[in-house]
């Protein structure tokens, strides 16, 4: 089963603030070696050994084929290719300078004409076969995390009038237990202040590519690079990318699960326990020869 945590939009002039939107709760990350023992474990006449031996074999064949220009469409999981992010030159030839665009990859001077055709090479994944969107859909099953279904009850019984404070707090979703009647801030996924105060702290770098525009905050404000974190620090993305464009957002590689609604893109985050990258793409569009039924 698929949990689901609860996360609600706080960057303010966002056509999204407010909302709120399930994120996936993901168990763990399993590696080469756990699908290996998993596999393993399936009445298979092949040690784990040997069975992590050929997924290795066949991660480094992916790779070169890919490289190579091809396509590898793995049967009702998915079909990977390479593509790439385009600079977006505006000549094919530069007379003053005699310099033509060049398959390549690097960056284009602000004032130059030409160049570089490539900013970076990307690995597209599309699904196929069981793994198609509508297949998913038929045989996902979803439910709340312990901490998201209490958050939804406790939202329940301030809205009937339920809580034990006297109704002296603000309308905003008080958690269960909270006896101050304060700061109204039940920020989801919350700790205590003494939790807060005494977590560590660390640095988030933020990497931005692309020509579209995007923020970063938390608690509605601004974070920029090198900005130092709390752990669970819950760190808001919004993206504008440019016309016809769709953006991307990883952490320490972790694609981060973005939502549109009119145009932009909104997505958040919990700050890892140790120094991390954010990476934003705000100019990634979707392959000419995409094919949905593939």
């Amino acid at each position: 089963m698929i949990e689901l945590y609860i996360s609600q939009n706080k960057i303010v002039g966002s056509a999204a603030y407010g909302k709120y939107y399930p994120r996936v709760s993901y168990k763990q990350t399993m590696n080469i070696h756990d699908m290996a023992v998993h596999m393993a474990e399936h009445n298979t006449p092949f040690s784990e050994g040997t069975i992590e031996g050929i997924l290795r074999d066949f991660v480094k064949c992916v790779r070169e084929q890919t490289l190579n220009g091809n396509t590898v469409k793995v049967d009702n999981l998915a079909i990977f290719k390479v593509s790439v992010i385009g600079n977006g030159c505006k000549e094919l030839y530069d007379p003053t300078l005699d310099k033509t665009i060049t398959a390549s990859i690097g960056t284009v001077g602000k004032n130059d004409k030409t160049g570089p055709a490539v900013n970076s090479l990307k690995l597209l994944a599309q699904a196929t076969g069981e793994y198609t969107r509508e297949e998913l859909n038929k045989d996902g099953k979803l439910g709340w995390t312990d901490k998201a279904a209490a958050e939804i009850l406790a939202a329940k019984t301030a809205a009937q009038g339920g809580g034990n404070s006297g109704g002296s707090s603000s309308g905003s979703g008080t958690e269960s237990g909270g006896n101050s009647g304060g700061s109204g801030q039940s920020e989801q996924g919350s700790q205590s202040e003494q939790g807060q105060q005494t977590a560590s702290t660390y640095a988030l770098t933020i990497s931005r590519t692309g020509v579209g525009s995007a923020t970063v905050t938390k608690d509605g404000n601004a974070v920029t690079s090198g900005t130092s974190l709390n752990e669970d620090d819950e760190v808001e993305i919004s993206i504008t990318p440019a016309e016809g464009q769709v953006p991307t957002a990883t952490v320490n590689g972790s694609e981060i699960e973005l939502t549109e609604d009119n145009g932009v893109y909104s997505g958040s985050f919990a700050m890892p326990g140790q120094a991390s990258t954010l990476i934003i793409n705000t100019g990634e569009g979707e392959d000419d020869d995409y094919d949905p039924n593939a």
